[in-house]
């Protein structure tokens, strides 16, 4: 896969239960890197322009990364598995 992001910083927020409340934690990454969150949520982080140039390229979303669904939002990659979208393959026609 090419390196995705443009390696400017990409601030972003994580909620963290505490109690009956949450916590509010600015975290840091470089746009393009991956993190996990506090629930195990993996996703990579991209600064506000990457991200709005990725949505218009990607317009059925991701889960980890820009490019792990199909056009048709069926997951096809990540890390582990491989999977395949019926519809591209064109077996569900």
């Amino acid at each position: 896969m090419a390196r995705l992001g443009c390696g400017a910083e990409a601030t972003w927020y994580q909620y963290v239960p505490r109690g009956y409340d949450y916590k509010e934690y600015t975290m840091k990454a470089s746009c393009g890197d991956t993190q996990t969150d506090y629930q195990g949520s993996t996703e990579m982080k991209l600064c506000d322009p990457c991200n709005s140039k990725y949505e218009v390229q990607y317009p059925q979303g991701w889960e980890t990364y820009p490019g792990d669904k199909c056009v048709h939002g069926v997951y096809v990659g990540g890390v582990g598995y491989d999977y395949m979208c019926g519809i591209c393959e064109g077996y569900n026609e």
